[in-house]
């Protein structure tokens, strides 16, 4: 997993919100809290579009598949490709790979009917964890986020409080919520006050 709240100014994709705004909060009840969150900092972001036959150019330099079908994501190690819909994909990937990456898929690509571009700083990406981040989102969203429902692999398109997010799930109540940068902050704002019940944490950089 990438470094949480980091620091290096060599990277790409600004810092959407300031943790320092945001304070942890204690579980009521005593235990741990119920939501660790926090923004994953210069993930590198690419949106790719093209026909199914550039799965192949897809899987040779990122390594991943695309996704089996909608509302879905591939992994591969720290790289992630998620359906946006039809012919339309984000590929997410380690800080600082995604311009490589662009070039890297650009040359490959250049008989096929494909569109790439670099949207690193235009959305923010924070990871949730912990026992009540399913309740916690339910707050907010109006799909259906039971385990068995919105199972790992599973990614969805929503609104949280009229903000447009993209989730997505992985085992061990673990999300990704994507959202543009400018409504990060609000989100960030949003997830403490929906978690203050449960207690929340802030996840933050092993640096």
């Amino acid at each position: 997993m990438v470094e949480l709240f980091g620091s290096n100014p060599t990277l790409p994709g600004q810092p959407a919100v300031d943790c320092n705004k945001v304070h942890p909060s204690a579980n009521p009840n005593g235990g741990p809290p119920g939501l660790n969150f926090g923004e994953i900092r210069h993930i590198g972001k690419l949106n790719i579009q093209g026909k199914k036959n550039i799965s192949d150019v897809i899987k040779s330099a990122t390594g991943c598949d695309l996704p089996p079908s909608a509302n879905t994501f591939s992994s591969a190690g720290e790289r992630h490709i998620v359906w946006l819909g039809p012919e339309e994909y984000l590929l997410l990937c380690e800080p600082g790979k995604e311009q490589p990456l662009l070039k890297t898929l650009s040359r490959m690509s250049k008989e096929k009917h494909f569109a790439i571009v670099n949207v690193t700083d235009s959305l923010c990406v924070f990871e949730l964890s912990g026992p009540k981040t399913r309740e916690v989102l339910a707050k907010g969203c109006s799909i259906d986020l039971h385990q068995e429902r919105f199972m790992p692999g599973a990614s969805a398109q929503s609104l949280i409080v009229q903000t447009s997010v993209t989730l997505l799930a992985f085992p061990k109540n673990k999300f990704f919520l994507i959202c543009r940068t400018s409504f990060a902050p609000f989100i960030q704002s949003w997830l403490a006050d929906a978690a203050v019940e449960y207690g929340y944490k802030l996840l933050k950089s092993s640096e």
